[in-house]
């Protein structure tokens, strides 16, 4: 009971929903729409966020890696691994690093849009461009000028999490701001009682 009290309505109303879905294709779905309306409400912050993203990934990657479910790997979820560590690497989360950097190149293997792209024919390198301010400075480029880029060379990391909201190259660009973000990894009780029930589907 002590649970219900503490959770908002918006977690509450996610895990009603996750209590219907089998899928975890679907599941991760859920918790990244959940993500979205979050933060565009900012009832939510990126540290928080990031962490509800973990579950997400880890979801789909069930979705791709498990036999039944039928899900495939795309230049998508390649980005969105992509995202989560420099995340990771912004928040000083070795640990998360090196597992989701573990995940990365498994997706890679597994990605079945084999074409040209500005970020997998360099995956490997901007994997590890946390200490690299050319690439994140070229990362960086494309997300601002998201606007004037060619639909046919995406998908581009604004398209996933954490969407349009953060930059995770504006932050391990900028040694203060990633100061300030790692001093500030705050997490709300109603966070913390959603991290634990998605761990527990």
């Amino acid at each position: 009971m002590g649970l219900v009290v503490r959770m908002s309505m918006g977690v509450l109303e996610l895990i009603l929903t996750l209590k219907n879905k089998t899928n975890p294709v679907m599941i991760s779905d859920s918790i990244s729409h959940f993500i979205i309306n979050s933060l565009r409400d900012n009832s939510i912050n990126l540290y928080e966020a990031y962490l509800i993203n973990m579950e997400a990934i880890k979801f789909e990657r069930l979705g791709y890696t498990q036999i039944g479910w039928n899900s495939r790997v795309r230049i998508s979820t390649c980005l969105a691994l992509l995202n989560q560590k420099l995340l990771s690497d912004a928040f000083d989360e070795h640990v998360c690093a090196k597992k989701v950097n573990e995940w990365a190149m498994e997706a890679y293997q597994l990605n079945r849009e084999k074409r040209l792209h500005f970020i997998m024919d360099r995956y490997y390198d901007f994997l590890e461009a946390n200490q690299n301010t050319i690439l994140l400075e070229e990362l960086l480029h494309v997300r601002k000028n998201y606007d004037r880029l060619s639909f046919d060379d995406g998908p581009y990391l604004n398209e996933v999490f954490p969407f349009h909201f953060y930059s995770p190259e504006n932050i391990l660009l900028d040694p203060n701001k990633k100061v300030i973000y790692c001093n500030n990894k705050k997490i709300d009780e109603h966070i913390e009682d959603l991290i634990v029930v998605l761990n527990t589907l």
